[in-house]
């Protein structure tokens, strides 16, 4: 039985060091009506928040956010199914739209959720195709599919966040201070 949830953009860390950086994967979930124009703004303030960085970091980064030449801003899949990247190859936020989504709680830990969606097919511009010749009359050819649909999910806890504010609120518990 396919679920049927909501289609949205969902944005996630990815990259060979995003599955140590100690977040959740999901940074956030946005409208479908969300384009290129939008995530040009939204990705950079978030990769700005989420990383660890210095004051100065975050004024440098956060007054020259609207500069047209940001290299960290990249669009991994442009014509069908738009992804966009930002960051560098270790660590970026990707943001592409999915379908199918829907979160289901752990029925044991109410701290627990697993995100279910269905990533969208990915194509790029076909490899052997002459742009020099007339347009054919099958556009389908133009492109090349690399990935197709595939479902998948993620799951996070928020138990260990609060078992530490926990800790930072009474420090003495559990040291067998008496009150």
């Amino acid at each position: 039985m396919k679920r049927k949830g909501k289609t949205a953009w969902l944005i996630t860390w990815e990259g060979s060091d995003a599955e140590y950086n100690g977040r959740c994967k999901v940074v956030a979930i946005v409208p479908p009506q969300y384009g290129e124009t939008s995530f040009k703004l939204l990705l950079p303030v978030l990769f700005s928040t989420e990383q660890c960085s210095s004051l100065c970091e975050k004024l440098y980064d956060g007054t020259n956010i609207h500069k047209a030449e940001n290299h960290l801003f990249r669009v991994a899949y442009r014509d069908v199914n738009q992804e966009f990247h930002y960051g560098t190859y270790k660590d970026y936020l990707c943001a592409r739209k999915v379908k199918n989504l829907q979160c289901v709680e752990n029925k044991t830990d109410w701290a627990e959720c697993t995100l279910f969606w269905t990533e969208l097919p990915k194509f790029i511009p076909n490899p052997k195709m002459d742009y020099d010749a007339p347009m054919p009359a099958d556009l389908s050819v133009l492109i090349k599919q690399v990935a197709g649909e595939r479902d998948t999910h993620y799951s996070y806890s928020i138990r260990p966040i609060i078992e530490e504010i926990t800790k930072r609120r009474n420090p003495t518990a559990g040291k067998g201070a008496k009150p």
